[in-house]
């Protein structure tokens, strides 16, 4: 076990200092990376660090606006992913958007058969705190509505994600009142307002992920830190879009790994 640990811990450092030397080479402060790939300066310092693994997406990203070649990063960036504690090895192929059905392991197919059914689901939003966090990404069958669904902004995979409602605000993170409601949108290229408010969710709430977008509307919260990653969910039988800042760094990390892009959205 003390040698799986210092294996994770090795690659996850490894890949760290070659960002965070990228970084200092580049003369590039936390803060102006951070408004460039929406990336929080603390999620950004704990990837330097090595104590967090970025999704590939967001390596990607970094090493462009760095001015490297990501390709020159990619076989760090596998070695510390496939030796996260939480992602088991095999449970992503190189180069792809999702997990690889011929590589989940056998955990992953349990908890896709317990969380089947709307019944599974309302089961792990009761028990909440650990259980809820450890059913987070596991695949769902999608229905009967949801293969009827049009192209239009349909995930490439038959699946989808369970994800936690985020609120940063400690005042929120009980009281389901209406100050403390955050808005899902019709559509995340529009601004952020009332008038594109949907429905209302809140802080740990259990909702069905489908697919990802990393360039909508730029959505800050309240501890000011601010992200264009929208996720569509699906919600009483629509299809709406939850704005990434309202997941956990961690967890949106996770979600636009798992989940493919969306596709042919409308912007406006």
């Amino acid at each position: 076990m003390t040698g799986q640990q210092s294996d994770r811990g090795a690659a996850a450092r490894q890949l760290g200092d070659a960002l965070r030397s990228l970084q200092q080479q580049s003369g590039r402060t936390l803060r102006s990376l951070e408004a460039q790939v929406r990336i929080s300066d603390s999620s950004l310092s704990r990837y330097f660090r090595g104590e967090t693994v970025p999704a590939w997406g967001v390596v990607r990203d970094l090493c462009r606006a760095l001015g490297a070649d990501p390709a020159e990063y990619r076989a760090l960036w596998e070695a510390a992913d496939r030796n996260r504690p939480d992602v088991p090895a095999g449970t992503y192929t190189a180069g792809a958007a999702g997990p690889s059905s011929r590589s989940r392991p056998a955990w992953w197919r349990r908890l896709r058969g317990a969380l089947s059914s709307r019944g599974g689901i309302a089961v792990a939003a009761a028990a909440g705190g650990a259980l809820v966090a450890g059913l987070l990404f596991a695949l769902l069958p999608r229905g009967a509505s949801d293969a009827a669904q049009s192209a239009k902004g349909s995930p490439d995979e038959s699946g989808t994600a369970g994800v936690l409602v985020h609120n940063v605000e400690k005042k929120c993170q009980k009281p389901r009142t209406h100050e403390c409601a955050l808005s899902l949108a019709y559509n995340p290229y529009r601004p952020y307002v009332t008038s594109n408010s949907a429905d209302r969710v809140w802080h740990h709430d259990l909702l069905q992920a489908r697919c990802t977008i990393a360039n909508g509307v730029t959505v800050t919260d309240e501890n000011h830190k601010h992200t264009s990653i929208w996720i569509q969910v699906t919600r009483h039988g629509k299809h709406l879009w939850l704005p990434g800042i309202r997941v956990r760094p961690d967890d949106l990390n996770q979600l636009t790994t798992i989940l493919p892009t969306c596709s042919a959205l409308p912007k406006g």
